[in-house]
């Protein structure tokens, strides 16, 4: 049964530590700051 417990955390812990990784270098690039220097956003005037 420790066994299980063992195997069980062991396999949250690397999804965890993956899911992080993946979340990370996805952030380094794409870089959020140039959706806005690329694609401004248009003030509306009409109103």
């Amino acid at each position: 049964m420790a066994l299980m417990w063992t195997i069980t955390a062991g396999f949250m812990i690397s999804l965890g530590l993956t899911g992080f990784m993946l979340v990370h270098f996805l952030k380094g690039a794409l870089d959020s700051k140039d959706s806005t220097s690329i694609d401004p956003i248009q003030e509306d005037s009409a109103e």
